[in-house]
C-alpha cells in the first residue's frame, strides 16, 4: 500500500539505481551525471519560475537505514536539492542555482511524496509512467493536432496553428471527415506554411496564427479548400514527401484550373464563414487576379502590406496617367505598360560603381517591349551586383551566398535606417515581396530561370515591379 508523506527536500536521496544510469554509489556523482545528461538545469529553471508541477508527486521507499530514497522523480528532486542547497552542485554550476534560488518563493523546502511500502509496488506504477501508451495503460502523449489545441488555450504559438484551424473549419463546413490521422495536420501545415500557398488560397495570417484572416469570399474558399482537403485524403500529389518547389507547383496548379480564388474583398476572419450562406454571399471584388500570382493586385500591379500585417490591393499606375498618350513617352507618371524602357524617364540617380552603371545604360536604352529577355538578363546582373555591393558598403564585410539570401541582409540593414521616407517604407515592402515570392518577375529564381531560357518575361510586368522597387534601389544606389 502508499500513502501520501510531507517531506524536507533535504532529507531525500538520490536513487544509486536509478534506470537512467548505471549504478553509482556517491550522490554527488550522482548528481553530475543528471545535469550533464538529464537536462537538469532547464527543469530547475521551469521550477524556480512556476514552482513544482502539482501533477506530479515523487514517488520514495525507505531504505535499511530508514532513510527516504527516490524511486520516481529523481531529476525533479536533483533539481529541488540544488535549489535548495546550491553547494552541492559541481563548482561550475553553483552559482548558476544560487541566482535561480535567491530570493524566489517558488522554491519549497518539503514537498508531498508518495510512500510506497516496497520498491516492487513502486516498479508497478514506474512501469506505467514511463514504458509508454501501453494499448491505454500508460501515458499517452499528445498527438500534433491535441499539442496545438492546447498551445492555443496558452496564447502560445504554433506552426500548426493556422492548418488546424483550416482543418477544424473544413470539418465543420462537411468538406473534410472528421479524421484523425497526424499525417493530415503535418502535411497541412507543410504547405499552408508556405508564403505563395496561403497567397494562392487567399490567407492573410502567418502559420502560426491560429484566428485565420482570408481575403476571399467565403464560397471561393471553400472551393480551394475542398479541393486541397481531397487531395490531402488521396495522399499522391499532396503528401509528406514533398518540398518547396512541389508546394509552389501545386500553387500554379489550382490558380492554372481555376480552382484558387480570382478575386480578393477585404480581410475577414474565416470562422464568421460558419456562418454565411454562401449560395447568397456577394464577392464584392476590390482586386482581381490578371495575372499570375494571387498578391498582385489590380492589372497585375503588387499589393502594398499594411501595417497590420493585411495584404492590400496596390495602385497601378493607371491611376496616375497623364495626358501624354504618346507609347515612346518614358515617364513613370505614364501608365508603365505604355512606357518603352524598364527604367523610367524621371529616376535620376548617380552611380559611381562602373558595372552597375553600365547595366543600368543598357536598362534605360534597350526598348523592354522589343527585347524582354535581353533586359531581363541586364536587369538580373544590375540588382546581383547592387545587392553584393550595398551589403559590403554597408556592412564593411561579404561573403558569396545565395541571392535570396543577400536580398534579406539587405532589406534588414535598410529597416535600420529611421529615417526612411514613405515611398522607401513602401519600396521595401515590395523588396520584400521580391525575396519572397518565387513567381516575381524580379525574385532571383525567376530571373535565374530567364537567364536559362526556361520563363520568357512579361515587358510589362518587368517595368510594373521595377517601379514598385525603385525607390529602394535609389537608396541603395546611393550608398555604393
Amino acid at each position: 500500500m502508499s500513502s501520501n508523506v510531507l517531506l524536507n527536500v533535504l532529507d531525500i536521496y538520490l536513487d544509486t539505481e536509478n534506470p537512467r544510469h548505471d549504478p553509482i554509489e556517491e550522490q554527488g556523482q550522482i548528481i553530475e551525471h543528471l545535469l550533464l545528461d538529464e537536462r537538469v538545469k532547464n527543469l530547475a529553471k521551469h521550477m524556480a519560475s512556476y514552482g513544482v508541477n502539482p501533477l506530479d508527486l515523487i514517488g520514495v521507499v525507505k531504505d535499511e537505514d530508514d532513510n527516504y530514497v527516490v524511486v520516481e522523480g529523481n531529476r525533479r528532486l536533483c533539481a529541488l536539492l540544488l535549489l535548495n542547497d546550491p553547494n552541492k552542485a559541481p563548482s561550475s554550476e553553483v552559482n548558476f542555482f544560487k541566482n535561480l534560488a535567491q530570493g524566489n518563493s517558488n522554491i519549497p523546502t518539503a514537498i508531498n511524496c508518495v510512500l510506497f511500502d516496497s520498491p516492487e509496488e513502486a516498479n508497478i506504477w514506474m512501469g506505467v509512467r514511463h514504458n509508454g501508451e501501453q494499448d491505454g495503460v500508460g501515458i499517452r502523449g499528445w498527438d500534433a493536432k491535441q499539442k496545438t489545441r492546447h498551445n492555443g488555450k496558452i496564447n502560445k504559438k504554433d506552426t500548426n496553428a493556422l492548418a488546424l484551424t483550416f482543418l477544424d473549419y473544413a470539418i465543420k463546413k462537411g468538406i473534410l471527415p472528421d479524421e484523425k490521422n497526424e499525417r493530415i495536420i503535418t502535411t497541412a501545415t507543410r504547405y499552408l506554411g508556405n508564403p505563395f500557398i496561403r497567397e494562392t488560397f487567399g490567407i492573410v495570417s502567418s502559420r502560426s496564427e491560429k484566428d485565420v484572416i482570408i481575403n476571399v469570399s467565403c464560397t471561393d474558399f471553400d472551393a480551394v479548400v475542398a479541393r486541397f482537403c481531397a487531395d490531402l485524403i488521396e495522399n499522391t500529389i499532396v503528401n509528406s514527401r514533398t518540398r518547396r518547389d512541389d508546394w509552389v507547383t501545386y500553387g500554379r496548379l489550382l490558380i492554372e484550373q481555376s480552382i484558387a480564388p480570382k478575386n480578393r474583398i477585404s480581410p475577414h476572419r474565416l470562422l464568421e464563414c460558419l456562418s454565411v450562406d454562401s449560395s447568397k454571399e456577394s464577392s464584392s471584388p476590390v482586386q482581381s487576379l490578371n495575372s499570375t500570382h494571387p498578391s498582385e493586385g489590380t492589372n497585375g500591379q503588387p499589393a502594398t502590406t499594411a501595417k497590420d500585417g493585411i495584404t492590400n490591393t496596390g495602385k497601378d499606375a493607371d491611376d496616375q496617367t497623364t495626358s501624354k498618350q504618346d507609347g515612346n513617352e518614358n515617364s513613370k507618371s505614364l501608365n508603365p505598360d505604355k512606357r518603352k524602357y524598364i527604367i523610367p524617364n524621371d529616376f535620376k540617380v548617380h552611380i559611381n560603381h562602373k558595372i552597375i552603371r553600365r547595366a543600368f545604360e543598357e536598362m534605360r536604352t534597350i526598348p523592354v517591349d522589343e527585347k524582354p529577355l535581353a533586359i531581363a538578363l541586364v536587369t538580373r546582373a544590375f540588382l546581383e551586383n547592387l545587392y553584393i555591393i550595398f551589403i559590403e558598403k554597408v556592412t564593411g564585410y561579404y561573403k558569396p551566398q545565395a541571392t535570396h539570401i543577400l536580398i534579406d541582409k539587405a532589406i534588414k540593414e535598410i529597416q535600420k535606417d529611421a529615417n526612411l521616407s514613405k515611398a522607401e517604407k513602401d519600396s521595401l515592402a515590395a523588396l520584400a515581396r521580391v525575396q519572397s515570392n518565387q513567381l516575381n518577375v524580379l525574385s532571383p529564381k525567376t530571373l535565374g530561370a530567364n537567364a536559362h531560357a526556361g520563363i520568357y518575361p512579361n515587358p510589362t510586368e518587368l517595368k510594373r515591379e521595377f517601379d514598385n522597387i525603385s525607390a529602394v534601389i535609389k537608396y541603395m544606389l546611393k550608398r555604393i
